[in-house]
């Protein structure tokens, strides 16, 4: 189960068109609905960090014939299109009505846990009145006030000023309340988000041009970026029809050249082995990217230079600053850090990602993957 956001709706997402004696009015028609500015921005930061948001609001003119239900509906519709919210749920009653649904009792919060699979403890719940805050505390959640003339005599586990002001409350303080594997899924969509598809695009554009031109692709990584190295051989191979290969493929006479020439040359060595030159091109996996000034996969950097030298085009995915690969590549992308703690996981997780976002590219896939060519598409 995973902790989410509920917002009320009236005063927190959408501006009250009036209040009445110390009471916040709803608007009763879709003509009196205004979103509030900055709600939709505020949303998406929490959307892109991994949070569900939820809307929990109380529509009593329903049950007392002051709103019709086709507006509410235009309202709730108006609503979901200006913000993206991952469900909207209403209390249509009046207290006479006795339900279990009518803040401050929580049963919008409830219903909301049960069909989203939500653990309550560990959400916010967000609102302007003392009713969303009851129904928070009644379900568990921490609750944030957002501060109004109208709710002076409001309390909450913590009050702010704007809806922008409780998101960073949120995002402050969400690895307090999640596990490790929600903050390592959250950091993951928040990296998926951040990608460049720009960069992407353009490396797709530079591997169209190799391919065409009969040019060789050699995959260099250290570590992981090994192991993607083969891995993406085959795929760029089989499926983007490609000459590809890559040093770490055979053992012997890496270790050969490791062993006689030192590892720092060792990928260069075997480059000129394989007669690189203009038309061919470097792929590199790597977290750092290689660095001289730091000393880091020098065997990586004497690659790239003399990649370089010959004419040959240089692609990578990579983390931190990019290092040399970023410096050198014609198309390059840099994996974002969103967690110092989490540079290297990431990076890796998401140079596969990429390499298999390329050889599924229209423009690159020259051959049908198995499961997806059999009968009706299915998949196993």
């Amino acid at each position: 189960m995973r902790p989410a956001v509920f917002l009320d709706r009236d005063g927190v997402l959408n501006e009250v068109p009036a209040v009445e004696n110390g009471v916040p009015m709803s608007p009763r028609r879709l003509s009196e609905f205004r979103v509030a500015p900055g709600s939709r921005e505020a949303v998406e930061r929490l959307r892109r960090s991994g949070w569900p948001v939820f809307v929990a609001s109380n529509q009593p003119d329903l049950a007392r014939g002051k709103m019709a239900p086709e507006e509410s509906r235009r309202m709730t519709a108006a609503l979901r299109q200006a913000v993206p919210l991952d469900d909207v749920v209403i209390c249509p009653h009046d207290d006479a009505d006795g339900c279990d649904c009518r803040k401050p009792k929580p049963g919008l919060l409830l219903r909301v846990a049960e069909r989203w699979g939500v653990d309550l403890s560990r959400s916010f719940m967000v609102g302007d009145s003392w009713k969303d805050l009851e129904a928070g505390r009644r379900a568990g959640c921490h609750t944030i006030l957002l501060r109004r003339a109208y709710n002076v005599a409001a309390q909450a586990d913590t009050v702010v000023s704007t809806l922008d002001e409780a998101v960073q409350f949120i995002l402050d303080h969400s690895e307090e309340r999640m596990s490790f594997s929600e903050q390592f899924c959250r950091h993951t969509a928040q990296v998926a988000g951040l990608l460049p598809p720009e960069r992407i695009e353009a490396m797709v554009e530079g591997l169209v041009k190799l391919r065409a031109r009969g040019g060789r692709l050699f995959f260099l990584g250290v570590g992981g970026g090994a192991g993607h190295a083969s891995h993406a051989v085959n795929d760029f191979r089989k499926l983007a029809g490609i000459e590809c290969y890559a040093p770490t493929d055979n053992v012997s006479e890496l270790t050969a050249r490791i062993n006689d020439e030192g590892w720092d040359s060792s990928y260069a060595e075997w480059l000129k082995g394989s007669r690189i030159k203009a038309g061919d091109g470097v792929f590199v996996f790597s977290v750092g990217g290689g660095s001289a000034t730091k000393n880091v996969s020098m065997n990586i950097v004497r690659a790239l230079d003399l990649a370089r030298s010959v004419g040959a085009s240089i692609f990578g995915v990579v983390g931190r600053d990019g290092g040399r690969t970023a410096e050198l590549a014609e198309a390059c992308v840099i994996v974002p850090t969103v967690d110092p703690e989490l540079v290297t996981p990431l990076t890796e997780s998401f140079q596969a990602v990429v390499w298999h976002l390329l050889v599924s590219h229209p423009k690159l896939k020259a051959n049908q993957m198995k499961w997806e060519s059999l009968a009706g598409g299915t998949k196993g």
